[in-house]
């Protein structure tokens, strides 16, 4: 089958884009001295080598965006923490995102990654201009880690950016709410600071070195699973992608490099994970027992909450719930005592009304209080937040797979020079 090579202005994709619209490829004159093969003998038309490694503007990335977007979602997760909600607040938040969004968008340059990049798949038994052609078959990997993909028409290549950018963006706004909430749960614990310390500091930092290889153990798991998919068995693209990002853990420098990259993510992002989050499946558990035991007790003390003085004192129901508490639940007959001293043996309307407001707001604090390490919410945040960067990891996989399901859409029949594959 014959396959086009590509010319100059050839639109191209990229798995990492957040922008909305295809860019067009360059020939690169710093990798290349002369320029003589040309499509129909024009001299905007040069025809494309593996020695060209640039576009004419670059993408927006979706990198550089999450990085930034989750600094910014720290520090919005912060300020909430530590004021009350508000237009101010709300405004204040909202430029901090904003602020990030654009440093992303201005300070990230395609240039130097595509040119540390490596095009595959090209066509080797054929030079123009003393470098190996190539065609449309070919990808371009990029050192930031998205590989670039041509495609010759206009609106395929226009459908292709659109569906990789809408995916790239949830993945941003997920990163960026799991930021958000991080930051949160830092301030009402104490701090950015204080996180950083139990992060890093003795036992700590062997919980978080053990967070960032289980998180990085996920997230490859997760991709070889996804991309092992037989939905997309038969296509060739998505195949071509898979073998240009296949990563050989056997090699000590892609090692090396894998880990200075997880490291540099995890410090940038401020939020490591650890594996101690892993054990609050046990937490979550313990403290929803205590909630359902201490719902149990309100609901027998809510029983006794229509009699007088002298139906308690005479019900044995009340005399029996206070044994009972005195045994078991020292800290609810503490509550209700008058004095630290006292023992009382019979309930009186005050002591219920007492145990009654206690237990309401024991069962409020674990089951919603930030503040409360032990709580449901703060136990059950954590533990979800670990594993966002599975959720970031599903939306990457399909921003790929949608290049690959719209890309082999392409109608090459424009480019009447081909090679015989």
């Amino acid at each position: 089958m014959s396959k086009a090579y590509i010319p100059q202005d050839t639109w191209a994709v990229c798995t990492f884009q957040q922008s909305t619209g295809p860019q067009k490829l360059i020939a690169t004159k710093y990798e290349r001295k002369q320029f003589t093969v040309l499509y129909k003998g024009n001299e905007n038309f040069i025809f494309l080598t593996v020695g060209d490694r640039n576009i004419k503007e670059k993408f927006i990335c979706k990198k550089p965006m999450n990085m930034l977007m989750a600094i910014g979602g720290l520090v919005v997760g912060l300020i909430l923490a530590s004021n009350p909600i508000g237009w101010v607040v709300a405004g204040v938040c909202a430029a901090v995102l904003v602020a990030s969004a654009t440093i992303a968008i201005v300070t990230h340059d395609c240039t130097g990654p595509l040119k540390a990049g490596k095009w595959i798949n090209e066509k080797s038994s054929v030079i123009f201009d003393t470098q190996k052609a190539i065609t449309e078959t070919s990808m371009l990997t990029c050192d930031s880690g998205g590989v670039l993909q041509p495609i010759i028409s206009y609106d395929v290549a226009v459908q292709t950016a659109k569906a990789i950018a809408y995916e790239n963006i949830k993945e941003t706004a997920v990163t960026t709410a799991a930021a958000i909430a991080t930051g949160f749960f830092m301030g009402k614990g104490g701090g950015f600071l204080k996180a950083m310390k139990v992060a890093f500091k003795g036992s700590g930092a062997l919980f978080t070195i053990g967070g960032m290889g289980a998180t990085y153990a996920m997230t490859t798991i997760q991709s070889n699973v996804m991309r092992g998919s037989s939905e997309y068995a038969d296509n060739e693209i998505y195949q071509r992608m898979n073998k240009a990002e296949e990563k050989d853990l056997s090699d000590p420098a892609t090692v090396g490099k894998e880990t200075v990259e997880t490291t540099k993510n995890t410090a940038l992002s401020g939020a490591p994970p650890s594996i101690k989050d892993l054990a609050n499946v046990i937490q979550l558990y313990r403290t929803g027992k205590i909630i359902i035991e201490d719902r149990a007790l309100k609901a027998q003390f809510d029983q006794l909450s229509k009699m007088n003085k002298v139906q308690l004192r005479n019900s044995p129901r009340a005399r029996a719930l206070i044994k009972s508490i005195q045994e078991k639940r020292p800290d609810v007959f503490n509550e209700i005592k008058r004095s630290p001293n006292s023992k009382p043996i019979r309930l009186k309307p005050q002591m219920r009304d007492k145990a009654i407001a206690h237990l309401e707001g024991e069962i409020k604090k674990n089951k919603w209080s930030p503040s409360n390490e032990n709580s449901i919410l703060t136990k059950g945040a954590s533990l979800v937040l670990f594993f966002v960067p599975l959720a970031g990891g599903y939306f990457s996989e399909n921003a790929r797979r949608k290049l690959a399901e719209n890309a082999v859409k392409d109608d090459t029949s424009a480019i009447s020079v081909r090679a015989e594959s």
